[in-house]
Order: structure tokens, then sequence, then C-alpha cells
């Protein structure tokens, strides 16, 4: 029976090719766009699923929800707390020069805890994890790190001179992480060395070490959080209403791990998992919205082969079963395709979403997904013409009565509705989160983008700085430079202060970054009271530059240059006041946030370059004036619009997917309504050749046959625009400084919409209306 189903749908595949090939190449790109958003969904989710203990594993976060506590914290927990089997310490991310002989490259790690290492069940290939971190100048390193520095020989025992000055031992290299692993590193070296050389690290007022956490599987969570705070109360000495530490977990450090000024969770990544989640499946609906109508359209000529059949004696299950299973065969066809366009495409789309997602036909999933679709599209495909048609009068059919569209007419015009329902949507969403992008962009962000390049401070440039800023300022090319310990951008340390006429109720939360005095100009930052630092600092070792946000807290008249502010219990003049700017989050008001005196070894030094100059030269000059004063160490750069553009990733990958996805939408949507209107051109082919007797122009037949398919269009413009209105709105809640959704958006998406389809119909109702009517009514 199979064999003659597979007999029977490859005929009428090759009899009604143009048809088919249009129903089998949408459902089959549907699927394998579907395919690819779902590969991408499966990487984001799975993130950190491949550590064995990651349901026992945790990060300490304070009440704000950063994850910088004190340095004391981890080993003073462990002691105290028995449900916690392993606490590391880890510094934040930081480059490292490696040097191998003539070999130098920089590699990024971190200073931790041995327990580090079994937290995160790290595999080693070289070395043991027992013994990895003995002596002070352990260095662990990842495989690829050790490729790079050794190539294919072995690592361990071997000598490494990390930033010029230290040498370290390799004493293992372990496994590489897989990409989608929220914890990265090519190098750790022991804690114990940094916390000697560090002495801030041992002081309870200083929250800037990140701790990991493994508790034993049968820990209460609620208990560990309690006993956690009760040590920091004990150990500090703080007040307990102001301390608010707890353990997150692991699971939800990707799609999480965003937290609101009042300390909130809010959703990351995973509200891009929904959203693109959505995106597939209105794709995949408009795939097979398009194949179910042009089956159902295709059946309908079937209807004498049907009653034939029935004539002689077959019953109305086998022709139920026929037709189900001959639909379940093409779909099978286009699942197989959909193969074919995921790998062709995997590609393109690793470029455009920036992973290394592989097509595994071996994972189960990947099986239950394919065959799922095909059996899902193949039966909803299948299921209305196998009864419609098996209910025919073969007697009637026979004597060539025309069999009613009916119900069959009114499920095609809904699925078209729903249809075009979906791609308005999208296109209008691809529309709003354009303009939003673009509407941030074009910010007033209260310093200057533009022409501004970002170097790394490394080896000796600190000490250099005078001579390297001479010489840079003698090319011609730099109108300023500045110091500063991290980007203007992202400003992550946070710390409290007191001043006179401060609520004691009121906790408030302030970033605070190091700059010099070449900062504020080289930012182009507007000075609206005080003054900037002195040149050198001198007398500036207890002065701060705040914004205004924070001189409001101060002064209700933003007034507070010359005030005192308390740091620790230790006084602070406030010398000046900057106009607010936008930091962190690009899309809310400025936070308050101050500037204490540069006096760091590492950080950023800050170029402004001059207008009109010849970029590639100007860099080639900076780095011929680091090599003079910094040699040794490979040259590093940046831009700082280029790190500005880097915040919108998301939300412009959201924007290119759905893009893309509204595009291929409309694509398959159109094949359909193709596939239909020449349907419905060869049905109405003998009316429109009478009609064209009588005296009808082509131009009157062509309205006609449009007509229908405009109306629909219509109805969805009308079903489209209220759901995408909730849809853009609820989106663009989650953002303080947002545009507003304008009505001509909608109208446009709409207009586009309906042009597209009478672009469309009219192909096929041209070439129909254009027939000579003798050949169409010849048989009458």
């Amino acid at each position: 029976m199979i064999h003659n189903y597979i007999k029977t749908a490859l005929r009428n595949l090759w009899r009604t090719r143009g048809y088919s090939s249009l129903n089998i190449l949408g459902l089959a790109v549907g699927i394998a766009a579907a395919s690819l958003i779902f590969l991408w969904i499966e990487d984001e989710v799975g993130y950190d699923s491949h550590f064995p203990n990651k349901e026992d594993i945790y990060i300490i976060k304070s009440a704000q929800g950063t994850d910088a506590v004190s340095g004391l914290l981890g080993p003073v927990m462990k002691a105290d707390i028995p449900e916690i089997r392993y606490a590391a310490r880890a510094n934040w991310s930081n480059s490292y020069l490696f040097t191998v002989g003539d070999n130098g490259i920089y590699q990024n790690g971190h200073i931790v805890d041995p327990e580090f290492m079994d937290i995160f069940s790290l595999d080693f290939v070289e070395g043991s994890r027992a013994t990895a971190m003995d002596n002070p100048n352990d260095l662990v390193i990842s495989q690829s790190a050790a490729g790079r520095l050794f190539g294919d020989s072995s690592a361990l025992g071997k000598s490494v001179r990390v930033n010029g000055k230290e040498d370290y031992i390799i004493s293992g290299v372990v496994k590489d992480l897989p990409t989608n692993s929220t914890v990265q590193f090519d190098w750790l070296v022991p804690f114990e060395t940094f916390e000697k050389e560090n002495g801030w690290v041992r002081d309870w007022r200083n929250a800037v070490i990140m701790t990991y956490v493994q508790l034993e599987p049968s820990a209460n969570l609620a208990n560990v959080n309690h006993m956690l705070n009760e040590v920091v109360i004990r150990e500090s000495g703080s007040e307990p209403d102001k301390v608010h530490n707890f353990l997150y977990p692991m699971e939800r450090w990707r799609l999480y791990n965003n937290f609101d000024a009042d300390g909130n969770e809010q959703e990351s990544r995973m509200k891009y998992v929904r959203l693109f989640g959505l995106i597939a499946w209105v794709v995949l609906l408009i795939a097979c919205i398009n194949f179910m109508n042009l089956a159902t359209a295709r059946s309908e000529k079937r209807a004498k082969e049907v009653s034939m059949r029935k004539v002689v004696g077959a019953s109305k299950t086998s022709l139920i079963s026929r037709f189900l299973g001959e639909s379940i065969i093409l779909a099978a066809i286009a699942g197989l395709l959909s193969v074919g366009l995921v790998y062709l495409g995997i590609g393109a789309f690793n470029t455009l979403v920036e992973k290394e997602l592989v097509v595994d036909l071996l994972k189960p999933e990947h099986h239950y997904f394919l065959v799922g679709i095909v059996l899902i599209c193949g039966i909803l495909s299948g299921v209305y013409p196998a009864f419609y048609l098996s209910a025919f009068n073969p007697i009637a059919t026979l004597k060539g009565a025309k069999q009613k569209a009916g119900a069959a007419g009114f499920i095609r015009r809904g699925l078209v509705i729903l249809q075009y329902t979906a791609s308005i949507t999208l296109i209008i969403c691809t529309t709003v989160i354009f303009q939003q992008i673009q509407h941030v962009k074009g910010r007033d962000l209260g310093f200057e983008l533009s022409r501004v390049v970002t170097v790394p401070l490394r080896g000796e440039m600190t000490k250099h700085y005078d001579a390297i800023k001479q010489q840079l300022m003698a090319t011609g090319n730099v109108e300023r430079t500045g110091l500063s310990s991290g980007s203007v951008l992202h400003i992550g340390v946070r710390t409290s202060m007191d001043w006179v006429g401060k609520d004691p109720n009121e906790q408030a939360t302030l970033s605070y970054q190091w700059a010099d005095d070449g900062f504020i100009p080289t930012m182009g930052m507007e000075l609206v009271d005080g003054r900037n630092f002195r040149p050198a600092m001198l007398g500036d070792s207890s002065s701060i530059i705040i914004n205004e946000a924070f001189a409001k807290l101060i002064s209700p008249d933003g007034k507070a240059a010359g005030k005192t502010v308390y740091w620790d219990g230790d006084p602070y003049m406030v010398a000046g006041v900057v106009k607010d700017f936008i930091y962190n989050d690009v899309y809310a008001p400025s936070a308050p946030v101050f500037f204490r005196p540069f006096n760091l070894s590492g950080g950023i030094l800050n170029i402004k370059t001059r207008a009109g100059a010849d970029l590639p030269k100007i860099i080639a000059q900076i780095e011929e004036v680091m090599k003079v004063h910094n040699p040794g160490y490979p040259f590093e750069y940046g831009f700082l619009d280029d790190q500005f553009n880097d915040i919108f990733k998301s939300e412009m990958l959201i924007q290119k997917l759905a893009g893309v996805f509204a595009l291929l939408s409309i694509v398959v949507s159109c094949l359909g309504l193709f596939g239909l209107a020449a349907f419905t051109a060869e049905r109405r082919i003998k009316e429109m050749g009478i009609r064209k007797v009588l005296g009808a122009s082509v131009a009157s037949l062509v309205g006609l046959l449009n007509r229908e398919f405009v109306m629909l269009v219509l109805v969805s413009c009308t079903l489209a625009f209220p759901v995408t209105w909730w849809v853009m709105s609820d989106w663009l809640g989650n953002y303080q400084y947002r545009i507003d959704l304008h009505w001509w958006v909608f109208g446009l998406a709409g207009l586009g919409a309906l042009l597209i389809a009478i672009f469309t119909v009219s192909s096929q109702a041209i070439r129909a209306a254009m027939a000579n009517p003798v050949d169409s009514l010849r048989d009458e």
C-alpha cells in the first residue's frame, strides 16, 4: 500500500509539477529558516549545560545585582557554612602579554583560587588538577592558548614570561570550554600571589572581587543565603538592613543576569530567545499555511479521479489514508530539501549571529523536530482534502456537476489572511526595531564619540605618559589625550558616599572611574560648575569631579562645587560638576557618577584625533610612538564609536533576523499567492472568456481577479495592525528612552504588502485575461 501511495504521489507530483514545485519549495524554505533560528535558540538555552554540577554552581551577588564582593568573603564563608563544597575567588578578565621567545601574544584570563578548577570541573590534558596551583608562579592554560604559544609540542613545565616581568611555569593544560560557556579563559594563575601584593583585597570595604560557589547537592539555598549575610554583617560590621548578598544560580547567568536599580532581576537574553522563537514559529506557520493552501486548491482538480475510485469500490477510509499519505510524502520531500538549504545557509547565518552553530543530524532532538514538522504539515495539509474529496457524490461528479468551493474556499481565504497577517506583522516589527536603534544612536550622549582612539595602557606607558603625550601632539594629527581607568561607556565600579544633609535612610549607589586632567576635555564633556582636575593632579588627591545627577543629590539646585562628601569616613572636595552623560545603559537617564584622580598603572589612553586627518596615517603614527616608549608590547587600539555600536549588537541582531525572515515570509507568501492566483485564473478561465467575448477589457478582467486578493490583504492589515501595535508597545516599554509608534509605519507596511500582492496576482491575471477566448470556450 505504501508503495502504491508513493507511486501515486510521484505521478501527481509530476503531472502538476508547477504547483508542486511552488508548494515544496515554500515549505522547505520555511522549515530551513525556522531550523536555523531553533539552532540559535538551542545554543542559547544550552549555555553551561556541559558543566556536570551546573545546578549547584552559583556566583555571589550584591543587593544591586553586581558580581563584586569583598575578597575576604570567599574564604570566610567556606569555613563558616558547611553546605558550601567549594568557594573560589576570581578577578575580572584581564589581558596579559605572554611571551615565549620572540612570540608575544595577548591572552585573556583570571587570577583564581585553586577550587575554581573543581567548581567548573576543568578537564586536564596535561598536568593534574590536584597540583596545578601548588606554587605561586604556576600557570594553567587552555589547549588553544598552548597551541598559539608552543604549536604541537607539549607545554607542560615550560616557561612563559608574563607582561615582560615575571616568568611563570605551565603546570597544566585544560581542554577548551565550549563556545556556549559563560566562563571563558586562556589562562589561570593562583590568587595567593595577587592577594599578597594587593592589600586592598583583604578589606571588607572593597567589593571588587568575584566569588564562585558550589553547594552540596542537599544544601538549602535560602538557609545558605541567610548565613552568608550573617557572615558579612559579623565580619564587616555593616548595618543589617544594608547587607543583601545572595547566591545567583548558573542556570540564569546567560539568559537573565540583569538587575534594575532596586536589585530586581530582569530578563537579559531571554527576551531575545522568546522573540526569535516567535519569529521562527511565524515563518514556519506562513510556510505551512502556504503548503496547506496549495495542497487544498490542487486537490479539487482530482474530483473525477476520486469518484472513479469510489465507483470501482474504494472505501472512504482508503481514500482518506491515500490523501494523507500523499501529503505526508510531499512534506517529507520538502523536509529533505530543507536539510540541504540549512547546510547551504548555516555559514551565512553563523556570520550574521556571530556563532559557530553546526547541523548535527545524529542528535535525536534534531530528528524529532524534522519528523514532527513533516508529519504536522503533511497531516494538516492533507486532512481537509482527504475528508472533503472522499465525501463527493461519484455519480454527480462523473456527470460533470461542479463541486462547490464551500468550506474549501473559505478555508483558503482564511489561511491567506492569516499568512499575510503574520508577514505584515514581521515587516512592521522590523521597521520599529530599526527606528528604535537609530533613535538611541542619535541621542545626545554628553560626550563626543567620533575621532576618539582608545589604546590600552600596557607595560611602562603610564610612567612615560608625558613623553607619549608630547610626541602624539607633535604629529599635528592629535588634538588632546586623556587617561581613564576604563571606557567612558562602561563605568562598573560602584560605591556609596555620605554628605551633609543626606537622608540617613537613603542608600545612594554611585559609579566611579579614575581620570586625569586631560580626560574631560578629550571626551568633549562640559563643565557646568567648578573646575577640572589640575595638571599632574597637584593638590587634587582628595578631589573628585561629579555629574549633574550626583550634584542634585547633594544640593537641590545642582551647585555642588566646593562642597564636601565623605567616602568611608574620609572627606573629599567636589572640584567640579560635568553635564550629565550617558554610560552603561544607553536607554536610561544619566545616573550619579564621579571621577577620582588617576593614579593607576593600567587603564586606557584616550586620543582625540584631528578632524579630517588621514586615519590610517594617524594609527601608524600612534603605533610608532608606542613602540618607542613601550617596546616588547604589541600595539593595540580601538575606536570609541565602534565600542558604542557594539552596545546595540543584540538589538541589531533582532533587526537583521526580523528583516531577513520578514523578507523570507513575503517570498513564501508570494509563492503561495502566485500558485493560488494561477489556480483561480484556471478555474475562472471560461468565465473570463465569456466576459471577454461580451466586451470586457483586459484591465477590467485583471481587476476582477485582483479584487478578491486585495480584499484578503486589507483584512490582513486590519488584523495585523492592532496585534503589532500591542506587541511593539510592550517591547518598547522595556526602554526608558524610546520612540513613539507612528501610524505611517503601519500604513507603509500595509501598502507595501498590498502592492506586492497586486503585482504577484497580476502576473497570472494578465496572462489569463489576454488568452484567446476561443481556446477556453472550445469544449462548450
